[in-house]
């Protein structure tokens, strides 16, 4: 369930990345591949959880270089930069609260 959480928000970042300007685009682009690459390999890893902590770091990463590309662009304003920030934010949480729930339920099964 994480890994897919983590995927479909590699792919929401992904998304917000190729709508921008094509200078930030280029600028981003080897973050953007890197959180490609990372969700692929996260899909048939041996390390399962090593693979969601490798994806949840680069999804960070990804998602603080697109604020901050937000926040340089004078077209962008402060109110949209915040709502970019708190959406992001929001995911992220989200997907942490499920990594949380996801080792809770396996060291339950662990126990029974």
């Amino acid at each position: 369930m994480v890994a897919s959480l983590g995927i479909r928000f590699a792919r929401s970042l992904y998304g917000r990345w190729r709508s921008m300007r094509t200078d930030e685009r280029e600028r981003l682009a080897a973050i953007a591949a890197h959180v490609k690459e990372t969700a692929l390999d996260s899909r048939g890893a041996g390390d399962q959880r090593a693979a969601e902590q490798r994806l949840h770091e680069a999804n960070e990463h990804f998602a603080a270089a697109i604020i901050e590309s937000a926040e340089a662009d004078p077209d962008i304003d402060e109110f949209e930069v915040t709502r970019l920030r708190d959406d992001l934010r929001r995911e992220l949480e989200r997907i942490a609260g499920a990594d949380i729930t996801a080792r809770r339920g396996q060291a339950g099964d662990r126990r029974g």
